[in-house]
């Protein structure tokens, strides 16, 4: 089989790609990454964050199809700014990243690395974040030789959990912990005693708008009382999540839940389900409401919801925080991927400043969490 390697720099030629990129994440190896590696959330993400970063996807073609992709971005190392690193595109804000590679093709993934090794001259470092552990780009790697003088090594990173689904089988309620069934059960009875209660699901553009305003107003109230300022803090953030959300809807895999008790949004869940794959981005509740488990009232909503649909599996995504056991998850880790050159000594220095980074930043966070 004859490949061709070919690189898109930017939106407009990335926009010719479009129908093809679409065929290979309906036919690709990608699971939990389905979402983050779809043409909605990449070039979505980098029309509000590629300013100054230059677009580098890596395609690979038999021709006829389009077998893998790498979506990359170049840009000058904020840790040490005299050295090029080389990204996902989505980094910072997708839960997950990865090539996306067709079903049956993965020795097209190697073409990747092929071409990344061929011009090492552009890169400095190759930091490659929120792998999931049974990811196409490091097992691909793994199967292509290169020169001594590249290193490469895999740190781990925060912990996934998941809730296994089968409709057909055990409900997922029944493999929930005793303390959890016990408390929605209480939780459920006290709320419609008390209030008008509404479970609602985002179904306009325009409830799409208004209720990702009423997520991000609660998010940024809960957080504000932990002291932290949450995900949604800047305007352009939180620009990019409602205009991704509405193509989202459109595709069919929006699933903006939200809870109304009386005349008040009470919760609410930023989920997806695209194919067989369920899970939540994030989430907002009103502490106001905390003494009846709002959260977790609706976020059983949202989990019985995949779980009717078909869903395999509905992914908490990123975090270990402690209420997330108690749903009956089982747990992965992400990975990441640090690559440089070792007789360059700008390359060296920007790999060792970005892995104490990303060591750092995990180790804070696993903190927060516990």
């Amino acid at each position: 089989m004859s490949f061709k390697v070919t690189v898109i720099t930017d939106l407009e030629q990335w926009s010719k790609w479009r129908d093809e990129w679409d065929d290979l994440l309906l036919n690709s190896t990608a699971f939990e990454t389905r979402v983050f590696l779809s043409y909605e959330w990449l070039t979505t993400w980098w029309k509000f964050f590629g300013q100054g970063k230059k677009l580098t996807v890596i395609t690979v073609t038999d021709g006829e199809r389009l077998l893998a992709a790498a979506s990359l971005f170049l840009a000058p190392s904020t840790l040490v700014p005299f050295a090029r690193v080389l990204r996902f595109v989505g980094n910072g804000n997708s839960d997950y990243g990865d090539f996306l590679v067709r079903k049956g093709c993965q020795e097209a993934a190697k073409l990747i690395w092929q071409w990344l090794f061929a011009n090492k001259s552009l890169w400095d470092v190759v930091a490659l974040h929120e792998l999931p552990s049974n990811n196409e780009a490091i097992s691909a790697l793994r199967k292509v030789q290169y020169s001594s003088e590249i290193e490469a090594i895999v740190l781990k990173g925060e912990t996934c959990h998941r809730v296994p689904l089968d409709s057909r089988a055990i409900s997922w309620r029944e493999r929930a912990s005793n303390s959890l069934r016990e408390q929605l059960k209480r939780r459920e009875r006290q709320i419609l005693r008390n209030f008008a209660v509404q479970f609602s699901l985002a179904q306009s553009e325009g409830e799409v708008e208004q209720v990702m305003s009423q997520l991000f107003a609660l998010h940024r109230l809960r957080w504000g009382q932990l002291g932290q300022t949450g995900v949604f803090v800047l305007p352009k953030v939180r620009r990019f999540h409602i205009e991704f959300a509405k193509q989202a809807l459109l595709r069919g895999w929006l699933k903006l839940h939200w809870l109304t008790l009386d005349d008040s949004v009470a919760a609410a869940y930023y989920a997806f389900m695209c194919g067989d794959y369920s899970g939540f981005y994030t989430c907002g509740f009103n502490p106001a409401f905390a003494k009846y488990s709002v959260g977790k009232v609706l976020l059983a909503r949202v989990i019985d919801e995949a779980e009717r649909e078909g869903a395999k599996v509905f992914d908490f995504m990123r975090g270990d925080e402690t209420y997330k056991a108690e749903f009956g998850t089982v747990t992965q880790h992400n990975l990441h991927l640090f690559m440089w050159q070792g007789n360059k000594f700008a390359s060296r220095s920007a790999a060792t400043f970005h892995k104490f980074a990303t060591w750092l930043a995990l180790l804070v966070k696993g903190k927060a969490q516990r």
